[in-house]
């Protein structure tokens, strides 16, 4: 019977290496002065124990070695599935060895820091590297996890008080060269034979070793940072933490590569993956149901938290993922953390925010998205835009801004379980999805850096009517980041690659690790207007639970008269009144029928003050077209 978990653990004064390798007749055990080493120092028998398990153990504690496993007479050497630290060779293949860590970080009694109501949370999705690699974020340690700490004043110059980081688990980040066949694999979608993102882990118990400063991610080098990796990410976090900033991870669960030595396809692979099935669009999809499987994807969950103190995450196309195991997410981390946040995409195999929710699980709500901005800037806009996408009306659209309810036609029960969202890693930024909608097409993008992202008096509209709506939406709040300034992301030159999209608006800019992902702070002075009307709002949020959390039963609809595109809601607690009114037409005024004044005016088309700009006496509230109102009135 097995005593002691997979991976390699020191426990009363013994080191426990533990492999789950069902199909082997025979395992060793190879430790490594270095991780270029061919040749290991000791070639250990591991023995069999149970259930397909196999242990060595010894008085030792190797510290400061290298491991790696050997199945029967198989040539390949794979490191362990359960590494806490990988040294990986850059190129696709990634050979790659485990090292032993112990870590002695002090916490200083730090934990958690995320909030009781997840609806208090105002996340922004971004990325290590792409935070600090311009040259204009002005960093010591550009694209490192302790380049990430540099820009944490930024972070709360805006007022966020939650990131979303893009993978963080080490992930498989060099793809095959260009239309040459590998591994069964041709590269025909590539170019750049890179994956920058990172949605194709290799190792869930090892964070990224490259973005540490002792990393590297040089072709044909070794990345091998000897656990300074997990020093610095845990330094991040609680420097993070220390600003009562949550860390939330983006997991990716789902698949695993088809082309990278990853140790679940030789120990296991009809257990872990179905490198058949396809819903993910990477192939290779994770058999959640599977209990080895299951069973790594909690140890994991587990293991972020308690190591970690992540505060949550966020369940990449949790569709895939069986019920069973996402229920069992949900317990291990609200086991750790009551107030664990937990997200997920509701679609992969299955779409079912309806289910993820019931779940437990916070919702990626595409259809908040696609209603407010619209799936496509050419041809599906949506309500920023003047037009309806898909099934809504004027009639239905408010549901998106009072919590996407199920008593609304709403796909959640409670709004705490709606993540409200315009913009995210996949798809254009908000700015540029504004740019292509409303320039003439082919003058998207201009020779001149300024001209192009500078936003003109009409888009600049448009993205602040974008804000407010989002910023009054019932539900959790998630910006994008750089949709504060309205980020755009041209294509640039890469030496030695031919992308023939030079200079065109990236929608999907995962392998481009470029100053086309790169933030560039500059465009912050360039838009420091909408950037200003954003950190106020957050600001606002903040402070107006009636705006994020409000009880169904204290919010009534609006409708403007003879305006389709004109609509709001009155939100009421014991101590004021908040009317949200939004009239996204162009060219109509609305006209909105309320109690009677006066109303302190929070928030206009131009500017947001908690002090009021400005009191309205009337009950008749007359606005121009493309505004909108905050109005007040205290009890």
């Amino acid at each position: 019977m097995m005593k002691h978990p997979p991976g390699c653990h020191r426990i009363s004064g013994r080191t426990y290496f533990t492999l789950y390798a069902p199909y082997a007749r025979q395992v060793r055990l190879l430790i490594f002065n270095k991780c270029d080493e061919e040749t290991p120092i000791q070639f250990l028998p591991m023995r069999s124990i149970s259930n397909g398990f196999w242990e060595y153990s010894d008085i030792r504690s190797y510290s400061g070695k290298y491991y790696a496993f050997k199945i029967d007479d198989q040539d390949q050497v794979i490191a362990d599935p359960y590494a806490r630290s990988v040294s990986t060779f850059n190129d696709f293949h990634q050979k790659a060895k485990a090292y032993i860590h112990e870590s002695d970080f002090d916490w200083e009694n730090n934990r958690f820091a995320s909030p009781v109501d997840p609806r208090d949370l105002i996340i922004y999705e971004t990325h290590i590297k792409d935070m600090t690699a311009h040259a204009s974020a002005k960093v010591k340690d550009a694209g490192s996890y302790a380049g990430f700490i540099e820009k944490i004043a930024y972070l709360k110059e805006l007022g966020i008080n939650a990131v979303e980081l893009l993978p963080i688990q080490h992930f498989a980040n060099y793809e095959p060269p260009y239309a040459e066949a590998a591994n069964y694999v041709k590269n025909t979608w590539n170019p750049y034979a890179y994956n920058h993102w990172g949605y194709m882990t290799s190792y869930f118990f090892a964070p990224v070793n490259f973005y540490s400063l002792a990393g590297n991610r040089e072709k044909g080098k070794w990345s091998d940072p000897r656990g300074k990796e997990i020093e610095e990410l845990k330094s991040m976090i609680k420097a993070l933490h220390k600003e009562g900033i949550s860390v939330i991870m983006d997991v990716v669960f789902n698949h695993i590569s088809q082309y990278n030595l990853n140790p679940l396809r030789v120990l296991a692979e009809d257990q872990y993956i179905d490198p058949h099935a396809n819903t993910s669009g990477c192939g290779n999809d994770i058999r959640s149901e599977s209990p080895i499987a299951r069973s790594l994807i909690i140890d994991s969950i587990r293991y972020w938290m308690e190591e970690f103190h992540i505060d949550g995450f966020r369940l990449d196309l949790a569709g895939i993922i069986d019920d069973e195991t996402l229920s069992a997410i949900r317990r291990t981390a609200l086991t750790v953390n009551p107030n664990a946040i937990l997200v997920g995409e509701p679609w992969g195999k299955r779409y079912f925010p309806q289910r993820l929710s019931d779940l437990g699980f916070g919702v990626w709500n595409d259809g908040y998205r696609n209603g407010v901005k619209g799936e496509n800037p050419q041809d599906r806009k949506g309500f920023i835009f003047e037009e309806w996408d898909h099934d809504l009306q004027s009639d239905n659209f408010i549901k998106l801004l009072t919590g996407s309810l199920n008593i609304d036609g709403g796909i959640v029960s409670n709004s705490r379980y709606t993540v409200n969202y315009i913009a995210a890693h996949d798809g254009y930024t908000l700015g540029d999805f504004i740019r292509i909608a409303t320039r003439d097409k082919g003058k998207t993008v201009a020779s001149d850096h300024h001209e192009h992202v500078k936003l003109n008096a009409g888009e600049m509209a448009i993205h602040k009517l974008a804000a407010f709506a989002l910023a009054v939406s019932q539900g959790v709040m998630m910006l994008h980041a750089g949709q504060e300034f309205a980020r755009s992301k041209v294509i640039v030159v890469s030496p030695g690659i031919k992308d023939t999209s030079i200079g065109e608006l990236d929608q999907d800019s995962y392998a481009k690790d470029n100053e086309t992902n790169y933030i560039n702070y500059d465009d912050k002075e360039i838009n420091a207007e909408l950037f200003d009307y954003y950190s106020k709002l957050i600001a606002l949020r903040k402070n107006f639970p009636e705006l994020r959390s409000a009880d169904r039963k204290q919010i009534t609809h609006l409708q403007a008269q003879g305006n389709e595109f004109a609509l709001g809601y009155v939100s009421r607690s014991e101590s004021r009144t908040c009317a949200v009114m939004i009239n996204a037409s162009g060219t109509k005024i609305a006209t909105f029928n309320l109690d009677e004044g006066p109303w302190d005016v929070v928030v206009d088309e131009n500017s947001v003050s908690p002090d009021a700009l400005r009191q309205l006496n009337s009950a008749k509230i007359e606005m121009p077209p493309r505004s909108q109102y905050l109005l007040v009135k205290n009890h």
